[in-house]
């Protein structure tokens, strides 16, 4: 969808709004939803949204809308106006001006072969047939796949423009099992690709054992005894886990003595084992050449052999220290990451519990947003795994909660995999740590 942006900065203009920032994006989904062999919904559907900031009289306002007409330009920029009235202070230095160069997220590829409605079909179906196949207990499949074309622009009164298109296949599938006491168990897996569908059914084949195992393993399982176990960590739960760990290290928290890593730059914050860089340009979902500032985002070390390398700034945040943003604004003033990646270690999953001997794998951790202190980072959270005997998986538990807090946890960390995976905007593999402690039985 094409719009007249010079027509948003002449209103903007008209009421004194300035600087003025405009943000829009369109995205148009070819998507198809299949249940127990049956096509639930199919739908070819194109979303578009916009949003702009402005200052008035030293105070930011702002609206967005995905009602689009030959009205929207006065109506934003009247309610941006009615907005500021009210809102909070701001600087207009806090706007960046652009005139950087931008690295480009490679999440668009000229080899990229697109699908139509029917063959998106056809391979949903084909896959939820394939899933079925594999296990009879398995009593509902549903499988979910989209071909999802998008692009994100930013521009402001100060000269500022950036785009970025991306093109790529998503897929979800997730499973229900019954034993024969009829008890439900439930699993599911994402599966992505920036090439083809044909590659996309291809990274499917490699996780429908996993969503299989996340439902008929668990039958009949139980807690075990509490105490602190020798443990890895799956990919999943690292990440899930290490997501609320580095939102600490915000630099707009530190600066408002709301962390608890303020003044800990180049000291020590987590096992030597752990060097965690921040990577957005690489091959993913969260990937983006631009923070929401529109400031280029950049490559950098967050963490080298433990050793705290920097916080996440905006533009805001990096002028109090007189320094440049890093480009990991996330609005408002904030800063966080836009994908990291853990540098893998030389042992595969299995040398890692012949590493451990005894102990526990945990492949999913659930009730984050309630169970882990965002400002103290204890945590207790229900969870579930496999029970480790000699380096071998012996049977499944659940009904556990593992408890603790973050800081511990992560300085505990002995040795890494190199089974590195993507989840929730972290590449990272399983790691192990030397004491969990856990609330069984």
């Amino acid at each position: 969808m094409n719009i007249n942006t010079k027509k948003y900065f002449e209103e903007a203009k008209k009421r004194g709004l300035e600087p003025y920032q405009l943000s829009f994006a369109s995205s148009v989904e070819t998507s198809v939803e299949v249940f127990n062999g049956e096509v639930e919904q199919q739908q070819i559907g194109t979303s578009f949204d916009i949003g702009a900031r402005a200052i008035y009289n030293g105070k930011q306002g702002s609206f967005a809308t995905d009602a689009i007409d030959n009205n929207t330009p006065s109506i934003m920029a009247e309610n941006i106006l009615e907005n500021a009235r009210f809102g909070k202070e701001e600087k207009a230095e806090h706007y960046f001006k652009g005139g950087k160069k931008y690295k480009r997220a490679k999440i668009l590829f000229k080899e990229f072969k697109p699908a139509t409605l029917k063959e998106v079909r056809e391979a949903a179906l084909l896959l939820c047939k394939k899933i079925q196949e594999r296990d009879s207990r398995l009593t509902s499949v549903q499988v979910d796949i989209s071909m999802i074309e998008s692009e994100g622009n930013k521009m402001n009164s100060y000269g500022l423009k950036c785009k970025e298109k991306s093109k790529a296949f998503a897929g979800y599938m997730e499973v229900v099992a019954e034993n024969e006491n009829k008890e439900p168990r439930s699993g599911g897996a994402r599966f992505r690709s920036f090439l083809s569908l044909e590659d996309l059914m291809k990274e499917a084949d490699k996780v429908i054992d996993e969503a299989i195992h996340d439902a008929v393993d668990f039958f009949g399982t139980g807690p075990v005894p509490s105490k602190k176990y020798k443990a890895v960590l799956s990919y999943d739960s690292f990440s899930s886990l290490f997501a609320f760990f580095v939102g600490q290290l915000n630099a707009k928290s530190v600066h408002k003595h709301l962390s608890v890593f303020e003044g800990k730059l180049g000291e020590q914050i987590v096992s030597k084992c752990l060097t965690i860089d921040h990577t957005p340009h690489v091959t993913c979902f969260s990937a983006s050449s631009f923070d929401a500032e529109g400031y280029p985002t950049q490559d950098f070390p967050i963490i080298k052999k433990g050793v705290l390398q920097t916080y996440f700034y905006s533009v805001e945040t990096a002028l109090e220290e007189g320094k440049e943003s890093n480009g990991c604004a996330t609005g408002a003033g904030n800063g966080g990451p836009v994908v990291m990646t853990v540098k893998k270690g030389k042992y595969s999953k299995e040398e890692l519990f012949a590493k451990m001997k005894d102990g526990l794998y945990i492949t999913s951790v659930s009730g984050l947003n309630s169970g882990i202190n965002g400002q103290t980072l204890d945590f207790s959270l229900p969870c579930q795994g496999y029970v480790i005997k000699d380096g071998k998986i012996e049977k499944a538990t659940s009904m556990i909660v593992m408890a603790g807090n973050l800081k511990t946890l992560f300085n505990s960390i002995v040795a890494l995999g190199n089974d590195i995976r993507y989840s929730g905007g972290t590449f990272t593999p399983s790691v192990l740590v030397k004491g969990l402690s856990i609330s069984g039985k």
